[in-house]
């Protein structure tokens, strides 16, 4: 992303950003802790790096290699572009190469800690969501499932990523998995040119609550899969939040409404078994 020129006005482009974790009914129920982890790394000029890990269940120590991934890619992703000066890559190919390249070193991270631990690599199996934002535009890459979205400039919310989804129920791969470090077409890698207003990454514990996943067809009597971000969870949370900051209300009590929002914002997500993560931002309004 080439930085923009003080009279484009996207100079001075701020976002309102939210993250939280929260654990599952099940998990606590069962006594396991939160699997899910997030980072977030506002830069300059409106541009960050935003991460959204979430731990297998069946991997013992899933819940560090999620924290220990989604801390290291953010970084790695975020040096990367002020390496390159924040240039948008020139192609899907330069930037599944670039992105390639860091989750290697994320897993390689992720690796040597769990050999000087003396624990197991696949017991740190997670997967990863990584959205490098700006105003102009946006990149994303991902190994796994969960969900990503963007609202562009006419406030029309698409979707960012296809999660990769097995065969079998909660069937995906992860950052120890082999597949995608010996294939790359296995690491989903996506391109935005183009002025955004607003982005969404999430573990798929909020899937289901912020996203059309399938639909019933009738005439065939089959679900139909779709991968489509619900407007109405999202606008609604966008106007009810800038509200809030135009009416001065600081960080942290937005972080505190945010948070009770994920916790049990909604019956569904009050009741949701698994954890559930999700980062939103939200470009304000230029004055």
């Amino acid at each position: 992303m080439d930085a923009p020129s003080p009279a484009s006005g996207t100079a001075q482009a701020a976002w309102l950003l939210l993250a939280h974790s929260a654990i599952g009914r099940q998990h606590v129920k069962n006594g396991a802790p939160c699997q899910d982890a997030h980072r977030l790394i506002p830069v300059e000029a409106g541009r960050g790096v935003a991460v959204v890990c979430d731990g297998a269940g069946s991997a013992k120590e899933s819940q560090l290699g999620a924290w220990l991934a989604a801390n290291r890619a953010a970084h790695l992703f975020k040096d990367h572009m002020l390496a390159t000066g924040w240039r948008f890559p020139a192609d899907l190919d330069e930037w599944r190469a670039a992105s390639h390249g860091l989750m290697l070193q994320t897993a390689g991270f992720l690796h040597r800690v769990a050999a000087a631990a003396h624990r197991e690599f696949k017991a740190l199996a997670c997967t990863v969501i990584v959205v490098v934002y700006s105003p102009c535009g946006a990149l994303v890459c991902h190994i796994g499932d969960g969900r990503a979205a963007l609202r562009d400039g006419l406030g029309i919310w698409r979707a960012a990523m296809t999660p990769f989804k097995g065969e079998e129920a909660n069937q995906t791969i992860f950052i120890t998995s082999d597949l995608w470090r010996e294939n790359p077409a296995f690491l989903g890698c996506h391109l935005f040119e183009e002025p955004i207003t607003g982005f969404a990454l999430m573990s798929d514990g909020c899937e289901t609550h912020a996203f059309q996943i399938n639909r019933y067809d009738e005439e065939n009597g089959i679900y139909i899969q779709l991968n489509d971000p619900y407007p109405p969870f999202f606008e609604p949370l966008r106007t009810q939040l800038l509200e809030l900051h135009q009416q001065g209300h600081p960080q942290a009590k937005l972080d505190e409404e945010w948070r009770e929002f994920i916790e049990s914002g909604t019956r569904g997500l009050r009741l949701e078994p698994d954890d559930k993560t999700m980062i939103l931002g939200i470009l304000k309004p230029c004055r």
